[in-house]
């Protein structure tokens, strides 16, 4: 029986380990995946006030892997810092259409545009 019992145990840490190693490897890969933020900016409708920029960036912010954002209802868009290894524009779209806005387009961002 005690032979049984420390089979068991044998067995239940090598599980632990191997877990915890593979687990290690997928944060690193993770972290490789956030070092390069990209931009996007976001032509949206709907928009008429500062309100509704708040509503738009609280949103957006909300989502995993947003770096940041700043909406404006004078141009009705909004510029997004985000990792692409993390979120993506579907899901960007989703969280603006999800506070009552619609996305007309995306529209590619030139280097002096993102404050680079």
């Amino acid at each position: 029986m005690f032979q049984k019992t420390t089979a068991n145990y044998i067995i239940i840490i090598l599980a632990a380990v191997l877990l915890i190693s593979c687990s290690r490897g997928k944060r690193a890969e993770k972290t490789d995946l956030q070092i390069e933020p990209s931009f996007i900016e976001v032509s949206i409708g709907g928009m008429t006030c500062t309100g509704c920029e708040q509503t738009i960036q609280a949103g957006i912010t909300k989502l995993d892997g947003i770096k940041s954002v700043k909406a404006s209802y004078v141009t009705g868009n909004a510029l997004v810092e985000y990792y692409p290894g993390i979120t993506d524009t579907v899901k960007i779209k989703d969280a603006i259409t999800g506070t009552g806005y619609t996305v007309k387009r995306f529209l590619p961002v030139a280097a002096n545009q993102s404050g680079e």
